[in-house]
């Protein structure tokens, strides 16, 4: 994917707060008499910190998020689970009002959004301190964004996912588990459709053609944990291997780009960084070695 990227800066001392940066939003200059009050978090009885505290900085593809609720910028709430029970997937896209590339991505978004909003929830969440909801409301009516708008309270998934760049997007499905994460602004509309094409169910099925990674020991046995992304020239999708090491993506025939994301613990992997998957439907295996300490 072509992408645009900016740095932020994370605060991990006393209130793990975002850094100011040179250019970064009015609120962060203003006095203290005229900031403007920061809107209170929602927390529903749905929510468990301790679920939070248990990621602690190690979210990554195929983490289960716990439930969260954040108000939104229209007046309303967005609460994952009920976003989740009519849709197939989650979009949760981290920005902020002074971050060019996540404005300029925006209206991109905004089309796939429209294209696909009876199966794709969206939730945009501004990881600055500043950005209370009055100013997120101000920028989605300028933008004419349709999908709901929020705040990334307490910095908890920037803080679990270790985001440095944004904007970043985090897919969930419908077992709220992280199927696909990224930095970077897409480029177009139809990077995020072909994003949401391949990893909703019914269209993978529908598509019928099988690709898999099998990733074993040096003994032979499969090892499960494992990232896989299958990619294309405009979209990623990211598949975790189960317990008998195979990593299955079912798509479009494509000639896939084959990457090793993520291993457990315990594991590295020193061969080929971008294998091939053919055309018509394809298998290859990869031998993992034993992690050097």
């Amino acid at each position: 994917m072509k992408k645009l990227r900016i740095a932020i800066c994370l605060a991990l001392a006393l209130a793990l707060l975002l850094c100011g940066c040179a250019g970064g939003p009015a609120a962060a200059t203003q006095p203290a008499a005229t900031a403007q009050p920061t809107e209170a978090p929602v927390v529903t009885a749905a929510e468990d910190p301790d679920a939070w505290k248990a990621i602690g900085s190690f979210g990554k593809v195929g983490t289960v998020l716990p439930d969260f609720s954040a108000k939104t910028a229209d007046g309303g709430v967005f609460t994952l689970s009920e976003a989740l029970k009519d849709h197939e997937l989650v979009l949760i896209n981290l920005w902020a009002t002074w971050c060019p590339p996540c404005n300029m991505e925006f209206p991109f978004l905004e089309k796939a959004y429209q294209e696909s909003k009876d199966k794709v929830a969206v939730i945009a969440l501004s990881v600055e301190e500043g950005d209370t909801l009055s100013v997120i409301k101000k920028t989605a009516e300028e933008q004419g964004l349709s999908f709901p708008m929020g705040r990334d309270e307490d910095l908890r998934f920037t803080m679990a996912f270790r985001v440095d760049a944004i904007p970043t997007s985090i897919l969930v499905d419908r077992e709220q588990k992280v199927v696909w994460m990224d930095s970077g602004a897409m480029s177009s509309a139809q990077e995020f459709l072909d994003l949401f094409s391949a990893n909703l169910p019914g269209e993978q099925a529908a598509q019928g053609v099988s690709y898999s990674v099998t990733l074993v020991d040096q003994e032979g046995k499969g090892v499960p944990g494992c990232i896989v992304g299958f990619c294309t020239d405009t979209a990623c999708a990211q598949v975790v291997s189960d317990a008998e090491g195979v990593a299955l993506f079912r798509g479009e025939p494509y000639a896939y780009h084959v990457q090793i994301l993520s291993l457990p613990d315990g594991y590295e992997y020193n061969g080929a960084d971008n294998m091939v998957l053919m055309t018509q439907g394809d298998a290859l295996t990869v031998t993992l070695d034993p992690a050097v300490e």
